[in-house]
């Protein structure tokens, strides 16, 4: 119900009118009902034009999302659909694993963007058609700070960057940029690194071919536990088995 009706009935008719009040306090409330009214249906259109703004501020970052992730895959052809197919895999396992619908939107937002921090790492390194070196895989190490460096000025992305950091974690304590292990780990971390992991193994390098599917999956499971979240493992094979046998 419009505000401003909603007081001044329960001053002419309703709780305040039935009270048996002269003219005169009935006309000052009436005022006073007015201006209040008037208050609060400002604040109400003040509310509303927040929301929508909202909705802009997020599809703004949205748009900013899918270019962030655009201008790191146009500098590197290998890594062309990339995050898109983490970003399809870790949300497949999400579901698996019965995540929220608000743990499922970090991790979409998240998984699109674990790579974003590639964008600072030397030409020379990123598009290396060889193996790198121990230096090089050392530059190679810091992309997910540097993704944090990109992303931390923004309120909008907070929710994401434990995703973005550890997505090189390992469940050993062994991985990088912290050394976390187990479940120190963020769990939407964990999620994306089995999808990083299996497309690694899946698309073809400069330097080697992609591994056949039953041989990615054995490797797979042999780092499930020392490397890889088992849990996360077994929700990502279940849903392979379930797209296969629906195909």
């Amino acid at each position: 119900m419009h505000i401003e009706l909603l007081l001044l009935g329960l001053v002419s008719g309703g709780i305040v009118g039935g009270a048996g009040l002269s003219g005169f306090y009935h006309r000052k409330l009436h005022k006073h009902a007015r201006k209040h009214a008037y208050q609060l249906n400002t604040i109400e259109q003040l509310y509303k034009e927040l929301q929508v703004s909202s909705r802009q501020v997020d599809r703004n970052y949205l748009e900013t999302i899918e270019s962030l992730v655009m201008a790191l895959e146009a500098r590197d052809m290998y890594t062309k659909g990339h995050s898109e197919r983490v970003n399809k895999m870790s949300m497949a396992i999400a579901h698996q694993l019965g995540l929220s619908n608000e743990e499922k939107e970090i991790l979409h937002h998240g998984s699109l963007l674990h790579d974003i921090g590639k964008i600072g790492i030397y030409d020379r390194v990123l598009l290396k058609p060889q193996a790198l070196n121990e230096e090089e895989f050392q530059i190679m190490k810091s992309h997910p700070e540097y993704g944090v460096e990109i992303l931390k000025g923004s309120s909008f992305f907070q929710k994401h960057i434990p995703i973005i950091l550890h997505h090189h974690e390992r469940m050993d304590g062994k991985g990088y940029p912290l050394g976390l292990k187990g479940d120190e780990i963020p769990l939407g971390a964990r999620i994306c690194q089995v999808a990083d992991a299996w497309d690694a193994m899946a698309s073809d390098r400069p330097y080697r071919r992609r591994l056949d599917e039953e041989e990615a999956k054995k490797r797979l499971k042999e780092a499930a536990g020392s490397q890889l979240d088992p849990i996360c493992v077994e929700a990502f094979l279940d849903w392979k088995a379930q797209t296969l046998s629906s195909s």
